[in-house]
């Protein structure tokens, strides 16, 4: 699927620049509202393609933070006005893992926003993630900075890859793999960063 993606890309960057712009804003859409597609790895060869072609990198990061931004928020938004609906929807049940969601509670009810921005980064929770903000009532502008701060991030990271990587299948992958162990990293790190400073803070108040 990956590679009839890539050259699909190539096909429509040589014929038009304005039709490329379009296609990365749907495909980090489909991204988050579809799981299952391999938006990681279109994202890299989209920083290939675009140092390879001369293409504005400004326009084409933007076009892709864009997409991933508004189906994010739409999922959050959705989640938190329709709770029950996607609660009880076998489909969106089966496609985000909805079934899972409640074993996120008690960490989402530990650390808020924070969570949302951590689990962008973690393969196959990210959508799940977005939905579980909006059941769970987190509140709107946190959750909406929170979304934006991991989307900037995690979008540009992949993208500028992609520039280093080049159109290589075999090595795009790798990259995904190497990103992905950076990311746990810088993770664990993180929540070591908090867990101490949270330990000192309930010190400083007994």
């Amino acid at each position: 699927m990956e590679r009839q993606i890539l050259i699909f890309i190539k096909s429509i960057a040589d014929k038009n620049y304005f039709a490329t712009y379009i296609f990365f804003f749907f495909n980090s859409c489909l991204q988050i509202l579809f799981p299952p597609y391999p938006g990681d790895t279109i994202t890299i060869f989209q920083g290939y393609l675009t140092y390879r072609m001369g293409f504005n990198k400004y326009f084409m990061l933007l076009s892709t933070l864009l997409g991933s931004f508004l189906s994010s928020m739409f999922l959050y938004y959705f989640s938190y006005k329709k709770s029950d609906y996607v609660l009880n929807n076998k489909y969106l049940i089966r496609l985000f893992n909805i079934d899972k969601i409640h074993k996120l509670e008690n960490l989402f009810r530990k650390y808020g926003v924070f969570f949302i921005f951590i689990n962008k980064f973690i393969p196959g929770l990210g959508s799940l993630t977005f939905i579980a903000a909006g059941i769970f009532k987190l509140q709107f502008i946190p959750a909406l900075l929170s979304i934006l701060i991991a989307n900037i991030l995690h979008n540009t990271m992949l993208f500028t890859a992609g520039a280093i990587t080049g159109d290589n299948m075999d090595i795009i992958k790798a990259s995904i793999k190497e990103y992905y162990r950076l990311i746990v990293v810088m993770i664990s790190i993180l929540f070591s960063i908090y867990w101490v400073l949270q330990k000192k803070l309930r010190k400083n108040r007994s």
